[in-house]
């Protein structure tokens, strides 16, 4: 035991990812998705960022993979928040960038950790990373 992988990839299941439409797994849990997934993340986040492997240098990335689905936001943005010590801003002060990322999480997760070569949008020079979100 002890022992971390460098990459972990957590999702949450049907009922708490925030989707709409989407009916409580448990009675006692809100019917409002938002407030599911809400609460789905304020108790895995927490233990997270708690951990020995998080406070060793880790960085922990919440995407959201839907954006609003109305008028002119309709498919987007979504939300994207980095928690980490190596983030600009610490960890203590807020970081915010207006960039348009697109295909920016594969790219990044393929420079860190190597894998070449740069799949389909990711390879594009026009994709930019999210290095700017790091110190």
């Amino acid at each position: 035991m002890g022992i971390v992988p460098r990459s972990v990839l957590i999702t949450p299941n049907l009922c708490h990812q925030g989707h709409e439409g989407i009916y409580p797994c448990a009675l006692s849990e809100p019917a409002d998705n938002t407030a599911r997934s809400d609460a789905w993340l304020e108790q895995n986040v927490t233990v997270i960022l708690e951990s020995k492997a998080y406070k060793k240098g880790g960085a922990l990335f919440i995407i959201c993979d839907e954006a609003e689905d109305t008028n002119q936001f309709s498919d987007g943005p979504i939300g994207v928040f980095l928690l980490s010590p190596f983030a600009k801003g610490g960890g203590k002060k807020p970081y915010s960038v207006n960039i348009h990322y697109d295909h920016s999480t594969l790219k990044t997760m393929q420079e860190i950790f190597g894998v070449t070569p740069l799949l389909r949008a990711a390879g594009d020079k026009k994709t930019v990373d999210l290095s700017d979100l790091f110190q």
